[in-house]
């Protein structure tokens, strides 16, 4: 069980996760300087937006640190070049705050419109019956802008659809099928800013999101426009909106999220703010700020890591290129066995794989199985940490090329499993297959070389090949008693009557090397290894 150490807060119910999975979790807000101190001692780190996961602190955390959670969407407080060199996988939470971070759009969009806590704020701190000075605009017949159609700027557009607006979007991967579906004509960034009455932003900050709003792109806006970001602080240029806003350039901005933050006392904006301008409204980062969301993404992210801890599994990571059909799911740790399986039976140095999906597995993506059976054989010859962030990296360092294909033909005996994953892997001198496939959620090999089998796989096995004659069971077999050794299964294969056998035993214990070594000296097969999984 894994070690976890939460520093930003946590939901009672996410807790409760880690600790029925059998997790040891510390929950305290630390120092910088103590969590240099204590990183090395944890497995996972749950973050949200405060901590600041940088080079120091990956490099602290290594080799112990196998994961980084961030319990939310954004994860640009996590230095994810580090980490992805380091082999940290890093995850997010991305679903559990979508109506949250909606709902707040949304109401920023009103709030905006209509000047409420301006006008609250004039009339209870001050006193000031004003009405003059808080008409607003009604959104009925407006152009919604949206930048970023991803899951919440649907749910925004599907409610502000419903209050009367009519939506546009930029988003570079929006097709003309969804769009047409959800009622949102897609237009360009520039068409967007010039077109739009209330653009709500929805974006990532990458360096290509950085900026994007800029004094350039500012002054393509309607001067009756307004904006409201609640994504990720830095999408903004604040400084060139708020001269913007100073000018008239455009009507009135809603922020909720900064460059730096908590909001510093030298921020333009707040400053702007500050000085009783009442066509900008600031909060602190509360787009995700509900009792709802904060349970949601806590659970998310202690399911995440229970997934990971118990089996490998990974899921929402942001560093991982590993998007799994859910109806292969069950096929990523048979590959993985088959890889690890394979590599341990070959001679020679490993050049490369081929994962071969067949029948109804080659109507998916296989892809994710091919890295997940590179990933097995890794694990079994690298002295590296090797995991989904670390495997493409330590492949091309040793050479080792990966291929990936489909074939709707299917192989197998008369009766037996048919052979859906096929592993080809390939040395100098040639090449050594295995296949395999899924009965009842169960790996069986099918195939080795070309001998028909089938064997459950796993625990520990003691592949051996050698001339098919009497009394070869007993000798292996007394060596095997001897040492005290239990043959727990076995798979006898022969290609034709005569000639050789192949024979694969499953052992309830490991098998010495000197073990081995005596086997070969008495019974002198063809090839004999062993291969744990």
């Amino acid at each position: 069980m894994a070690n976890i150490l939460v520093t930003d807060g946590m939901a009672a119910e996410g807790i409760d996760l880690l600790k029925q999975a059998g997790h040891s979790v510390d929950i305290k807000k630390i120092s910088v300087d103590e969590l240099l101190r204590v990183i090395g001692n944890y497995d996972g780190l749950v973050v949200r937006s405060a901590t600041q996961v940088n080079e120091a602190v990956i490099k602290a955390g290594a080799p112990k640190l196998k994961i980084v959670g961030r319990a939310g969407v954004g994860v640009d407080n996590v230095d994810l070049p580090n980490a992805t060199g380091a082999g940290v996988i890093v995850m997010n939470a991305p679903l559990g705050n979508i109506v949250s971070a909606a709902e707040h759009t949304i109401g920023m969009v009103f709030a905006v419109a209509r000047l409420i806590p301006q006008a609250h704020g004039k009339l209870i701190f001050k006193n000031d019956w004003d009405k003059k000075s808080f008409t607003g605009v009604e959104l009925i017949g407006k152009v919604l802008g949206i930048v970023g159609l991803g899951k919440i700027g649907k749910h925004v557009a599907q409610v502000l659809q419903a209050a009367g607006m009519s939506a546009i979007a930029y988003d570079p991967f929006l097709s003309p099928e969804v769009a047409k579906e959800l009622r949102i004509e897609s237009v360009s960034l520039e068409q967007l800013l010039e077109r739009a009455d209330f653009i709500t932003l929805h974006t990532p900050l990458t360096e290509q999101t950085r900026n994007l709003i800029n004094a350039d792109r500012l002054k393509l806006m309607k001067k009756t426009a307004r904006i409201v970001n609640v994504a990720r602080g830095g999408i903004i240029d604040e400084a060139a909106l708020t001269e913007a806003l100073k000018a008239g350039t455009i009507a009135g901005a809603a922020i909720d999220v900064f460059a730096t933050e908590p909001i510093p006392a030298d921020n333009p904006l707040l400053n702007y703010v500050k000085g009783g301008a009442l066509n900008c409204i600031l909060t602190p980062h509360l787009g995700a700020s509900t009792e709802e969301a904060q349970v949601k993404v806590s659970v998310d992210i202690a399911n995440q890591f229970n997934a990971f801890f118990a089996s490998g599994k990974i899921i929402n990571a942001v560093n991982v290129q590993l998007r799994v059909d859910p109806a292969i799911d069950g096929y990523l740790a048979a590959a993985e066995s088959l890889g690890a399986a394979v590599v341990q039976t070959l001679d020679e140095p490993l050049k490369g794989l081929e994962v071969i999906a067949r029948g109804d597995l080659a109507k998916y993506d296989t892809k994710p199985l091919a890295t997940a059976t590179l990933k097995g054989a890794l694990a079994k010859i690298s002295d590296q940490v090797v995991n989904f962030v670390t495997v493409a990296k330590i492949a091309a360092d040793r050479g080792i090329t990966l291929v990936s294909s489909s074939s709707e033909q299917v192989k197998g005996t008369q009766g037996g499993p048919m052979e859906q994953l096929t592993v080809k892997a390939i040395t100098a001198k040639g090449e050594h297959i295995i296949g395999g496939s899924l009965v009842n959620g169960q790996l069986r090999v099918v195939r080795y070389n070309d001998y028909s089998i089938d064997l459950p796989i796993g625990g520990h096995l003691l592949v051996m090949e050698y001339p098919d004659r009497p009394g070869m069971v007993g000798r292996y077999g007394t060596i095997l008693g001897e040492n005290k050794i239990n043959i727990a299964r076995m798979e006898v294969s022969r290609i034709d009557g005569r000639g050789d056998a192949l024979v694969i035993l499953t052992l309830d214990d490991p098998v010495p090397t000197s073990v081995v070594e005596e086997i070969r000296a008495t019974v002198k097969p063809n090839k004999a290894y062993k291969v744990s999984l």
